[in-house]
Protein backbone atom coordinates (compact mmCIF):
# COMPACT_ATOMS: atom_id res chain seq x y z
CA UNK A 1 0.00 0.00 0.00
CA UNK A 2 3.02 2.28 1.21
CA UNK A 3 4.93 1.90 -2.22
CA UNK A 4 1.36 2.65 -4.11
CA UNK A 5 0.77 5.53 -2.44
CA UNK A 6 4.32 6.92 -3.12
CA UNK A 7 4.36 6.29 -6.33
CA UNK A 8 0.98 8.53 -6.57
CA UNK A 9 3.10 11.11 -4.64
CA UNK A 10 5.85 11.17 -6.98
CA UNK A 11 2.91 11.75 -9.97
CA UNK A 12 1.30 14.84 -8.37
CA UNK A 13 5.18 16.06 -8.23
CA UNK A 14 6.15 15.72 -11.35
CA UNK A 15 2.32 17.13 -12.56
CA UNK A 16 2.88 20.39 -9.81
CA UNK A 17 6.57 20.86 -11.66
CA UNK A 18 4.53 22.56 -14.59
CA UNK A 19 1.21 23.67 -12.82
CA UNK A 20 -0.49 22.83 -15.77
CA UNK A 21 -2.33 19.82 -17.10
CA UNK A 22 -0.94 17.31 -19.79
CA UNK A 23 -0.75 19.47 -23.20
CA UNK A 24 -2.08 16.50 -24.90
CA UNK A 25 -5.37 16.93 -23.11
CA UNK A 26 -5.80 20.36 -23.80
CA UNK A 27 -7.31 21.61 -26.95
CA UNK A 28 -5.94 23.24 -29.74
CA UNK A 29 -5.89 27.28 -28.51
CA UNK A 30 -4.62 29.90 -31.52
CA UNK A 31 -6.94 33.05 -29.90
CA UNK A 32 -4.79 35.12 -27.51
CA UNK A 33 -8.08 35.89 -26.11
CA UNK A 34 -7.94 32.34 -24.75
CA UNK A 35 -4.80 31.71 -23.18
CA UNK A 36 -4.91 29.75 -20.03
CA UNK A 37 -4.54 31.94 -17.17
CA UNK A 38 -3.69 30.16 -13.78
CA UNK A 39 -4.13 30.80 -10.15
CA UNK A 40 -0.89 33.14 -8.80
CA UNK A 41 1.60 30.23 -8.34
CA UNK A 42 3.55 32.19 -5.26
CA UNK A 43 6.98 32.25 -4.41
CA UNK A 44 8.76 28.85 -4.06
CA UNK A 45 8.51 26.99 -0.67
CA UNK A 46 11.78 25.12 0.50
CA UNK A 47 11.48 20.85 0.90
CA UNK A 48 12.34 21.58 4.46
CA UNK A 49 9.33 24.20 5.30
CA UNK A 50 6.94 21.98 3.13
CA UNK A 51 7.86 18.60 5.42
CA UNK A 52 7.86 20.80 8.24
CA UNK A 53 4.06 22.02 7.59
CA UNK A 54 3.09 18.09 7.66
CA UNK A 55 4.81 17.51 11.03
CA UNK A 56 3.04 20.96 12.08
CA UNK A 57 -0.54 19.16 10.92
CA UNK A 58 0.34 16.30 12.83
CA UNK A 59 0.61 18.37 16.19
CA UNK A 60 -2.63 20.51 15.40
CA UNK A 61 -4.83 16.92 14.64
CA UNK A 62 -3.80 16.24 18.26
CA UNK A 63 -4.17 19.58 19.97
CA UNK A 64 -6.73 21.42 17.96
CA UNK A 65 -9.13 18.89 17.21
CA UNK A 66 -11.16 17.23 19.88
CA UNK A 67 -10.93 13.75 18.84
CA UNK A 68 -9.97 13.44 15.56
CA UNK A 69 -11.27 9.63 15.60
CA UNK A 70 -14.72 10.69 15.82
CA UNK A 71 -14.30 11.96 11.79
CA UNK A 72 -11.41 9.94 10.47
CA UNK A 73 -9.37 6.52 10.49
CA UNK A 74 -6.39 8.40 12.78
CA UNK A 75 -3.91 5.97 11.43
CA UNK A 76 -4.59 5.86 8.28
CA UNK A 77 -4.23 9.85 8.32
CA UNK A 78 -1.50 9.57 10.08
CA UNK A 79 0.77 7.01 7.45
CA UNK A 80 -0.94 9.29 4.07
CA UNK A 81 1.15 12.48 5.86
CA UNK A 82 3.90 10.79 6.42
CA UNK A 83 3.56 8.90 3.09
CA UNK A 84 3.36 12.53 1.71
CA UNK A 85 6.22 14.04 3.27
CA UNK A 86 8.59 11.17 2.69
CA UNK A 87 8.10 11.87 -0.99
CA UNK A 88 9.27 15.50 -1.21
CA UNK A 89 12.31 16.63 -2.83
CA UNK A 90 11.66 19.81 -4.23
CA UNK A 91 10.77 23.13 -3.73
CA UNK A 92 6.92 23.78 -4.47
CA UNK A 93 5.06 26.96 -5.65
CA UNK A 94 2.59 27.81 -3.15
CA UNK A 95 -0.38 26.57 -5.66
CA UNK A 96 1.54 23.64 -6.29
CA UNK A 97 1.38 22.90 -2.51
CA UNK A 98 -1.91 23.33 -2.23
CA UNK A 99 -2.57 21.04 -5.10
CA UNK A 100 0.18 18.33 -3.35
CA UNK A 101 -1.01 18.79 0.28
CA UNK A 102 -4.80 19.00 -0.39
CA UNK A 103 -5.55 15.32 -1.69
CA UNK A 104 -5.67 14.82 2.39
CA UNK A 105 -8.50 16.57 2.61
CA UNK A 106 -11.19 13.36 2.08
CA UNK A 107 -8.96 11.40 4.34
CA UNK A 108 -10.07 14.29 7.05
CA UNK A 109 -14.01 12.78 6.59
CA UNK A 110 -15.77 16.21 7.98
CA UNK A 111 -16.98 19.43 6.10
CA UNK A 112 -15.22 21.01 8.70
CA UNK A 113 -11.51 20.38 8.35
CA UNK A 114 -10.03 21.29 5.19
CA UNK A 115 -6.59 22.63 4.04
CA UNK A 116 -7.21 25.54 1.68
CA UNK A 117 -5.74 27.53 -0.77
CA UNK A 118 -6.04 31.11 1.25
CA UNK A 119 -8.25 33.73 0.33
CA UNK A 120 -9.64 32.19 -2.97
CA UNK A 121 -12.53 34.57 -3.10
CA UNK A 122 -9.99 37.39 -2.84
CA UNK A 123 -7.55 36.31 -5.59
CA UNK A 124 -10.77 35.09 -7.56
CA UNK A 125 -12.42 38.40 -7.65
CA UNK A 126 -9.32 40.05 -7.96
CA UNK A 127 -8.32 37.67 -10.87
CA UNK A 128 -12.21 38.69 -12.77
CA UNK A 129 -11.61 42.48 -11.91
CA UNK A 130 -8.20 41.81 -13.98
CA UNK A 131 -10.31 40.83 -17.22
CA UNK A 132 -10.87 37.18 -15.86
CA UNK A 133 -13.81 34.63 -16.95
CA UNK A 134 -14.49 31.24 -14.85
CA UNK A 135 -16.56 28.37 -15.57
CA UNK A 136 -19.48 29.98 -16.63
CA UNK A 137 -22.45 27.83 -15.86
CA UNK A 138 -23.78 26.09 -12.90
CA UNK A 139 -24.12 22.03 -12.78
CA UNK A 140 -24.98 19.10 -10.80
CA UNK A 141 -22.75 16.22 -9.98
CA UNK A 142 -24.27 12.58 -9.69
CA UNK A 143 -23.12 9.65 -7.73
CA UNK A 144 -21.66 8.22 -10.84
CA UNK A 145 -19.70 11.73 -11.37
CA UNK A 146 -21.84 12.25 -14.29
CA UNK A 147 -22.34 16.21 -14.73
CA UNK A 148 -25.33 17.83 -15.84
CA UNK A 149 -26.72 21.37 -16.26
CA UNK A 150 -28.76 23.02 -13.71
CA UNK A 151 -28.52 26.70 -15.05
CA UNK A 152 -28.55 28.44 -18.71
CA UNK A 153 -28.48 31.67 -17.39
CA UNK A 154 -24.81 32.35 -18.96
CA UNK A 155 -24.57 29.34 -21.66
CA UNK A 156 -25.13 29.33 -24.80
CA UNK A 157 -28.62 28.98 -26.26
CA UNK A 158 -27.78 25.49 -27.60
CA UNK A 159 -27.62 24.16 -24.17
CA UNK A 160 -30.50 23.01 -22.16
CA UNK A 161 -31.11 22.09 -18.81
CA UNK A 162 -30.61 18.97 -17.49
CA UNK A 163 -27.67 18.44 -20.37
CA UNK A 164 -24.98 16.32 -19.70
CA UNK A 165 -21.47 17.24 -19.80
CA UNK A 166 -18.83 15.19 -21.10
CA UNK A 167 -16.14 17.44 -21.95
CA UNK A 168 -14.74 21.05 -20.79
CA UNK A 169 -11.93 21.90 -23.05
CA UNK A 170 -10.72 18.48 -24.51
CA UNK A 171 -10.57 17.13 -20.93
CA UNK A 172 -13.28 14.45 -20.14
CA UNK A 173 -15.57 15.42 -17.05
CA UNK A 174 -15.12 11.84 -15.18
CA UNK A 175 -11.11 13.16 -14.88
CA UNK A 176 -12.11 16.80 -14.21
CA UNK A 177 -14.68 15.18 -11.54
CA UNK A 178 -12.58 12.90 -10.65
CA UNK A 179 -9.36 15.38 -9.62
CA UNK A 180 -11.57 17.83 -7.77
CA UNK A 181 -13.05 14.83 -5.51
CA UNK A 182 -9.21 14.11 -4.54
CA UNK A 183 -9.03 17.38 -2.97
CA UNK A 184 -12.59 18.35 -1.36
CA UNK A 185 -13.19 17.89 1.82
CA UNK A 186 -16.31 16.71 3.44
CA UNK A 187 -18.36 14.22 5.28
CA UNK A 188 -18.90 11.57 2.68
CA UNK A 189 -18.33 11.42 -1.00
CA UNK A 190 -22.21 12.67 -1.43
CA UNK A 191 -21.56 15.29 0.84
CA UNK A 192 -18.11 15.73 -0.92
CA UNK A 193 -19.84 15.63 -4.49
CA UNK A 194 -22.34 17.92 -3.02
CA UNK A 195 -19.71 20.53 -2.42
CA UNK A 196 -17.91 20.17 -5.28
CA UNK A 197 -21.60 21.28 -7.41
CA UNK A 198 -21.63 24.14 -5.45
CA UNK A 199 -17.93 25.33 -5.58
CA UNK A 200 -17.31 23.60 -9.26
CA UNK A 201 -16.31 26.84 -11.15
CA UNK A 202 -13.65 28.02 -8.16
CA UNK A 203 -12.29 24.52 -8.27
CA UNK A 204 -12.04 24.25 -11.85
CA UNK A 205 -10.15 27.34 -11.84
CA UNK A 206 -7.82 26.31 -9.46
CA UNK A 207 -7.25 23.27 -11.18
CA UNK A 208 -7.12 24.11 -14.88
CA UNK A 209 -7.13 27.54 -14.89
CA UNK A 210 -9.01 30.56 -16.99
CA UNK A 211 -9.32 30.12 -20.94
CA UNK A 212 -11.92 32.97 -21.02
CA UNK A 213 -14.21 30.81 -23.39
CA UNK A 214 -14.99 27.55 -22.65
CA UNK A 215 -15.68 24.62 -25.15
CA UNK A 216 -18.12 22.37 -23.80
CA UNK A 217 -19.15 19.07 -24.88
CA UNK A 218 -22.91 18.21 -23.99
CA UNK A 219 -24.45 14.77 -24.55
CA UNK A 220 -28.19 14.88 -25.07
CA UNK A 221 -29.26 11.25 -25.53
CA UNK A 222 -28.21 10.48 -29.23
CA UNK A 223 -26.99 13.69 -30.12
CA UNK A 224 -22.94 15.15 -29.09
CA UNK A 225 -22.25 18.91 -29.65
CA UNK A 226 -19.83 20.95 -28.58
CA UNK A 227 -20.39 24.71 -27.54
CA UNK A 228 -18.01 27.69 -26.99
CA UNK A 229 -19.55 29.49 -24.17
CA UNK A 230 -18.09 33.06 -22.77
CA UNK A 231 -16.95 33.09 -19.22
CA UNK A 232 -18.42 34.39 -16.55
CA UNK A 233 -16.85 37.45 -14.84
CA UNK A 234 -19.35 37.53 -12.41
CA UNK A 235 -17.73 38.53 -8.85
CA UNK A 236 -17.78 35.46 -6.28
CA UNK A 237 -18.64 35.89 -2.43
CA UNK A 238 -20.76 38.13 -0.70
CA UNK A 239 -20.16 40.83 -3.27
CA UNK A 240 -22.70 43.70 -2.56
CA UNK A 241 -25.70 41.36 -0.96
CA UNK A 242 -28.74 42.50 1.11
CA UNK A 243 -30.79 40.26 3.45
CA UNK A 244 -33.12 39.38 1.05
CA UNK A 245 -30.30 37.54 -1.05
CA UNK A 246 -30.75 34.75 1.55
CA UNK A 247 -34.16 35.13 2.87
CA UNK A 248 -37.46 34.83 1.62
CA UNK A 249 -41.20 34.30 2.69
CA UNK A 250 -44.21 33.73 0.47
CA UNK A 251 -47.74 32.76 1.48
CA UNK A 252 -48.70 29.48 -1.16
CA UNK A 253 -52.51 27.97 -1.17
CA UNK A 254 -54.30 25.96 1.48
CA UNK A 255 -52.87 28.11 4.21
CA UNK A 256 -49.05 26.83 3.77
CA UNK A 257 -46.52 29.57 4.38
CA UNK A 258 -43.14 29.30 3.06
CA UNK A 259 -39.51 30.86 4.34
CA UNK A 260 -36.31 30.39 2.38
CA UNK A 261 -33.21 30.28 4.63
CA UNK A 262 -29.89 30.05 2.72
CA UNK A 263 -28.04 31.30 5.70
CA UNK A 264 -27.52 31.17 9.53
CA UNK A 265 -24.60 33.79 9.44
CA UNK A 266 -25.11 37.18 8.80
CA UNK A 267 -22.77 40.81 9.41
CA UNK A 268 -23.99 42.77 12.22
CA UNK A 269 -26.31 44.89 9.88
CA UNK A 270 -27.82 42.02 8.25
CA UNK A 271 -28.12 40.38 12.10
CA UNK A 272 -30.87 43.58 12.43
CA UNK A 273 -32.61 42.79 9.18
CA UNK A 274 -32.72 39.19 9.75
CA UNK A 275 -34.43 39.22 12.77
CA UNK A 276 -36.91 41.84 11.63
CA UNK A 277 -37.50 40.00 8.69
CA UNK A 278 -38.43 37.15 10.77
CA UNK A 279 -41.04 38.73 13.25
CA UNK A 280 -42.59 40.46 10.32
CA UNK A 281 -42.80 37.09 8.28
CA UNK A 282 -44.46 35.44 11.87
CA UNK A 283 -46.75 37.99 11.84
CA UNK A 284 -47.38 38.14 8.37
CA UNK A 285 -48.10 34.24 8.63
CA UNK A 286 -50.48 34.69 11.20
CA UNK A 287 -52.93 37.05 9.64
CA UNK A 288 -53.44 35.33 6.50
CA UNK A 289 -54.16 32.63 9.03
CA UNK A 290 -51.56 30.20 7.75
CA UNK A 291 -51.74 26.69 9.22
CA UNK A 292 -48.22 24.63 8.46
CA UNK A 293 -45.62 26.61 7.55
CA UNK A 294 -42.43 25.00 5.18
CA UNK A 295 -39.07 25.98 6.12
CA UNK A 296 -36.69 25.62 3.05
CA UNK A 297 -32.73 24.93 4.42
CA UNK A 298 -31.46 22.73 1.12
CA UNK A 299 -29.04 25.90 0.58
CA UNK A 300 -27.92 26.91 3.84
CA UNK A 301 -24.71 25.63 4.98
CA UNK A 302 -24.85 26.65 8.59
CA UNK A 303 -23.61 29.08 11.00
CA UNK A 304 -24.14 30.46 14.29
CA UNK A 305 -27.26 28.59 15.71
CA UNK A 306 -28.99 31.66 17.60
CA UNK A 307 -30.37 32.82 14.67
CA UNK A 308 -32.82 29.73 14.37
CA UNK A 309 -33.27 28.96 17.64
CA UNK A 310 -34.60 32.87 18.22
CA UNK A 311 -35.83 34.12 14.63
CA UNK A 312 -37.80 30.24 14.35
CA UNK A 313 -37.97 27.82 16.91
CA UNK A 314 -40.16 29.95 19.29
CA UNK A 315 -42.80 30.21 16.51
CA UNK A 316 -42.91 26.65 15.32
CA UNK A 317 -42.10 24.56 18.62
CA UNK A 318 -44.86 24.15 21.55
CA UNK A 319 -42.50 23.42 24.56
CA UNK A 320 -38.99 23.59 25.16
CA UNK A 321 -36.93 21.11 23.26
CA UNK A 322 -32.78 19.40 23.75
CA UNK A 323 -30.49 21.11 21.22
CA UNK A 324 -27.76 18.29 22.11
CA UNK A 325 -27.78 15.19 24.52
CA UNK A 326 -23.52 15.93 24.87
CA UNK A 327 -20.72 17.66 23.59
CA UNK A 328 -16.80 17.17 23.78
CA UNK A 329 -14.58 20.20 23.36
CA UNK A 330 -10.83 21.44 22.83
CA UNK A 331 -10.32 24.39 25.09
CA UNK A 332 -8.35 26.35 22.96
CA UNK A 333 -7.64 29.97 23.41
CA UNK A 334 -10.69 30.85 21.08
CA UNK A 335 -13.22 28.38 23.01
CA UNK A 336 -11.81 29.70 26.90
CA UNK A 337 -12.68 33.64 25.26
CA UNK A 338 -15.96 32.56 24.13
CA UNK A 339 -16.94 30.50 27.22
CA UNK A 340 -19.25 28.95 28.91
CA UNK A 341 -17.32 25.76 29.35
CA UNK A 342 -13.88 26.93 32.02
CA UNK A 343 -10.65 24.75 32.34
CA UNK A 344 -6.81 24.37 31.18
CA UNK A 345 -5.91 25.22 28.19
CA UNK A 346 -5.13 22.99 25.48
CA UNK A 347 -7.59 20.02 27.91
CA UNK A 348 -10.59 18.49 26.37
CA UNK A 349 -13.67 18.80 28.49
CA UNK A 350 -17.00 16.28 27.27
CA UNK A 351 -20.65 15.29 29.16
CA UNK A 352 -24.54 15.64 28.77
CA UNK A 353 -25.44 18.88 27.41
CA UNK A 354 -28.96 19.98 29.33
CA UNK A 355 -30.00 23.06 28.82
CA UNK A 356 -33.41 23.23 26.41
CA UNK A 357 -33.98 25.57 23.89
CA UNK A 358 -36.87 28.21 24.76
CA UNK A 359 -39.84 29.35 23.18
CA UNK A 360 -41.37 31.74 25.85
CA UNK A 361 -42.67 35.41 24.42
CA UNK A 362 -44.05 34.31 20.83
CA UNK A 363 -47.25 31.86 21.69
CA UNK A 364 -49.46 34.59 19.89
CA UNK A 365 -47.65 34.21 16.70
CA UNK A 366 -47.10 30.22 16.76
CA UNK A 367 -48.52 28.45 13.54
CA UNK A 368 -51.50 26.57 14.88
CA UNK A 369 -50.35 23.83 12.57
CA UNK A 370 -46.86 21.78 11.85
CA UNK A 371 -43.54 22.70 10.72
CA UNK A 372 -42.14 21.01 7.62
CA UNK A 373 -38.12 21.64 7.37
CA UNK A 374 -36.84 20.97 3.65
CA UNK A 375 -33.50 19.99 3.58
CA UNK A 376 -31.11 18.91 1.28
CA UNK A 377 -27.38 18.52 -0.48
CA UNK A 378 -25.98 21.92 1.62
CA UNK A 379 -27.63 21.57 4.60
CA UNK A 380 -24.45 21.43 7.01
CA UNK A 381 -22.95 22.65 10.14
CA UNK A 382 -25.29 24.53 12.60
CA UNK A 383 -28.29 23.39 9.84
CA UNK A 384 -28.29 19.82 10.88
CA UNK A 385 -27.97 21.01 14.86
CA UNK A 386 -31.55 23.02 13.98
CA UNK A 387 -33.14 19.24 12.18
CA UNK A 388 -32.00 17.32 14.23
CA UNK A 389 -33.05 19.03 17.61
CA UNK A 390 -36.40 19.73 16.03
CA UNK A 391 -36.44 16.28 15.00
CA UNK A 392 -35.93 14.47 17.60
CA UNK A 393 -38.22 16.53 19.82
CA UNK A 394 -40.77 16.06 17.48
CA UNK A 395 -41.64 19.81 17.15
CA UNK A 396 -41.03 19.15 13.31
CA UNK A 397 -40.94 16.91 10.67
CA UNK A 398 -38.07 16.58 8.48
CA UNK A 399 -38.38 16.75 4.13
CA UNK A 400 -36.68 16.52 1.16
CA UNK A 401 -33.19 14.13 0.90
CA UNK A 402 -30.39 14.20 2.75
CA UNK A 403 -26.71 15.48 2.13
CA UNK A 404 -24.73 13.07 3.18
CA UNK A 405 -23.21 14.34 6.10
CA UNK A 406 -22.90 12.73 9.76
CA UNK A 407 -26.15 13.61 11.94
CA UNK A 408 -23.82 14.86 14.86
CA UNK A 409 -21.79 17.63 13.43
CA UNK A 410 -18.36 19.20 14.35
CA UNK A 411 -18.09 22.38 14.98
CA UNK A 412 -16.42 25.77 16.28
CA UNK A 413 -14.06 26.14 13.16
CA UNK A 414 -10.54 27.82 13.72
CA UNK A 415 -8.18 28.91 10.84
CA UNK A 416 -4.31 29.04 11.06
CA UNK A 417 -1.33 29.67 8.89
CA UNK A 418 0.45 26.28 8.09
CA UNK A 419 4.21 28.13 9.25
CA UNK A 420 5.94 26.98 5.82
CA UNK A 421 3.56 27.13 2.73
CA UNK A 422 1.11 29.52 4.20
CA UNK A 423 -1.48 27.27 3.52
CA UNK A 424 -4.69 27.61 5.55
CA UNK A 425 -5.67 24.78 7.59
CA UNK A 426 -9.60 24.87 9.15
CA UNK A 427 -10.16 22.40 11.71
CA UNK A 428 -13.17 21.74 14.39
CA UNK A 429 -12.52 22.00 18.12
CA UNK A 430 -16.31 20.83 18.96
CA UNK A 431 -18.21 17.79 18.99
CA UNK A 432 -21.94 17.82 19.24
CA UNK A 433 -24.30 14.54 19.79
CA UNK A 434 -27.75 15.20 19.08
CA UNK A 435 -30.84 14.94 21.13
CA UNK A 436 -31.46 11.38 20.37
CA UNK A 437 -28.09 9.58 21.34
CA UNK A 438 -24.59 8.76 19.83
CA UNK A 439 -26.18 5.74 18.49
CA UNK A 440 -26.77 7.44 14.98
CA UNK A 441 -24.62 9.91 14.89
CA UNK A 442 -22.73 8.72 12.02
CA UNK A 443 -25.57 8.20 9.73
CA UNK A 444 -27.27 10.69 7.97
CA UNK A 445 -30.45 12.87 8.88
CA UNK A 446 -33.20 10.32 7.80
CA UNK A 447 -36.08 12.71 6.58
CA UNK A 448 -39.37 11.38 7.77
CA UNK A 449 -40.82 12.69 4.22
CA UNK A 450 -38.37 11.72 1.14
CA UNK A 451 -38.29 14.37 -1.47
CA UNK A 452 -36.02 14.17 -4.62
CA UNK A 453 -34.37 17.53 -5.10
CA UNK A 454 -34.36 18.81 -8.82
CA UNK A 455 -31.66 21.85 -8.65
CA UNK A 456 -32.70 22.73 -12.31
CA UNK A 457 -36.65 23.29 -10.60
CA UNK A 458 -36.30 24.35 -7.15
CA UNK A 459 -40.07 24.94 -6.94
CA UNK A 460 -40.99 21.53 -7.61
CA UNK A 461 -40.12 19.85 -4.37
CA UNK A 462 -41.95 22.78 -2.64
CA UNK A 463 -44.97 21.94 -4.31
CA UNK A 464 -44.43 17.72 -3.78
CA UNK A 465 -43.96 18.85 0.29
CA UNK A 466 -47.36 21.03 -0.29
CA UNK A 467 -49.25 18.35 -1.29
CA UNK A 468 -48.01 15.95 0.92
CA UNK A 469 -49.11 18.86 3.48
CA UNK A 470 -52.38 18.88 2.59
CA UNK A 471 -52.92 14.87 2.26
CA UNK A 472 -51.80 14.52 5.94
CA UNK A 473 -54.38 17.17 7.13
Amino acid sequence: MKSILLVFCMVILSACSNGQPPKSTLMDIDNDDTKIKYPPAGDLIAVKDLKSDLAELNVLLESVHPDPSFTMNLPEVKLQINTLASAITAPMTHLEAWKYFSVLNPYFKDGHMVISYPELVKELNHHISNGGRVFPIKVRIDKSHHIYVTDVENSDKGIKLGDKIVGINGIDTSEIVKEILNRMHGDTVSNRLALISERFSNMYWLLYGDTGHYQIDVSDNSEHNRYSVIGSNKKVGDINLEIGDFIKREILDNGIGYLRVDRFYYTPEQEKSYFKFMEESWQEFHNANVQDVIIDVRNNPGGTDHYWQQGIAPYIAREPFSFLSAFKIRLTESNLKKGPINGELGSMIEGPYNPLVPIKGHSNLRIPGKAYLLMGSLSYSSTILFLTALQDSKQAVIAGQSSGARSCTTGRIETSRLSGSKLEITLPTLIFIRPSGKESCHQPIKPDIFILDNPSDPTEAVKKLATSIISKR
